[in-house]
């Protein structure tokens, strides 16, 4: 469990501590860094910022370093750390028990992982198909860090094959070359597509989980739009990069891979959710899918996770909010929030941190 946090020239956090219970309420002000605090937990325990931040959006204004020092105990064993960031020089450095050590070593003492659960999720069923693409690869980076250097590398043959594209149809390229960076992409692809392909099982096996949240009204059919067949990625990518080679090659783009798939929650007969349900009931599917995540997470990386809950009640009622802290009853909580549910203050198991 995260025992306590100190930051510095993080966002509007400058050298101030906190200490945490099992389950956390932050009820401060709009304005005065709630939303800060479960970022920099994200940060320190997944060592990369979350979802839309980099590094340099998270310094403190004026700032060209960041600095985040923790305590959590692991098997009734305290351990501390640090993670400084400097942007001068572009470095991260991880430290574990003031020893010096990698992110690797890193990743492998921290005992748990984190997830954000942001109101801005809340979108991704209804706006662009990258946004849902992201939602399941910070899953796949939470759940296996191996993963972001997979991803790296399949973006990187993508890269360079689109480059090689232009050069052709520009005329200062062979087309002879492109036979070895197609295969290259193919290979990266395939390795990209393990990861997603176990991803995807996983959710299509426990969709009836989130039939349940909705009080089984629905049937839902979690359906992955890809060109590919999970079983014969290397067969169909190879024939269709070869069979639309000159488009390609006039447009400069590749048409095929993971960085195009998408998905959709289906209702009955193959309506789209987001078409056919309320958004509460579009809530309820991506809060559901999110736990379904969590337990991905944990599942492939042996670990637990710490649940960070950003103003995520803001339109639920307390039925609902019962419902979605029943599902994290096992993890450590970070709840953020403008108003504390009566509930909350009544119970001995939640701390209410006020602002100093």
């Amino acid at each position: 469990m995260l025992t306590s946090l100190a930051l510095d020239s993080f966002k509007n956090h400058t050298n101030r501590s906190f200490f945490w219970g099992n389950k956390n309420i932050l009820a401060w002000p709009n304005g005065s860094g709630k939303t800060n605090i479960l970022e920099a937990i994200y940060l320190f325990v997944n060592t990369i910022p979350p979802p839309e931040r980099t590094f340099a959006q998270l310094l403190a204004t004026q700032s060209e370093s960041l600095f985040l020092a923790w305590e959590f105990t692991k098997n009734d064993l305290p351990y501390s750390g640090r993670i400084g960031y400097s942007q001068t020089e572009w470095k991260i450095q991880f430290l574990s028990q003031e020893a010096i050590i990698t992110r690797s070593r890193y990743l492998e003492i921290m005992s748990f992982r984190a997830v954000l659960f942001s109101p801005m999720e809340m979108n991704i069923l209804y706006l662009g198909p990258s946004l849902r693409r992201d939602f399941l690869d910070e899953a796949l980076s939470l759940a296996s860090p191996e993963f972001q250097k997979i991803k790296r590398e399949y973006t990187l043959a993508l890269k360079n094959r689109n480059s090689l594209l232009k050069q052709i149809h520009e005329g200062t390229s062979s087309r002879d070359t492109l036979d070895l960076w197609d295969t290259l992409f193919v290979e990266r692809s395939k390795s990209y597509y393990e990861y997603r392909k176990n991803l995807i099982e996983f959710i299509e096996s426990h969709t009836p989980d989130i039939e349940m949240l909705l009080e089984w009204k629905y049937t839902l059919t979690f359906k992955y739009i890809t060109k590919i067949d999970f079983e014969n990625v290397e067969s169909i990518m190879l024939q269709y990069l070869r069979t639309n080679r000159e488009r390609d090659i006039i447009t400069g783009h590749t048409y095929i891979g993971p960085h195009l798939d998408d998905f959709q929650y289906w209702v009955g007969e193959g309506i789209p959710s987001h078409t056919y349900l309320s958004r509460w009931e579009n809530k309820t599917i991506l809060i559901g899918l999110k736990f379904l995540l969590v337990d991905f997470i944990e599942q492939s990386s042996r670990k637990d996770t710490i649940l960070l809950l950003d103003d995520l009640f803001s339109e639920l009622d307390i039925e609902h909010i019962q419902s979605i802290l029943n599902q994290a009853s096992n993890r450590q909580l970070f709840i953020t929030t403008q108003n504390t549910p009566e509930f909350f203050s009544d119970s001995d198991r939640y701390t209410i941190h006020n602002i100093t």
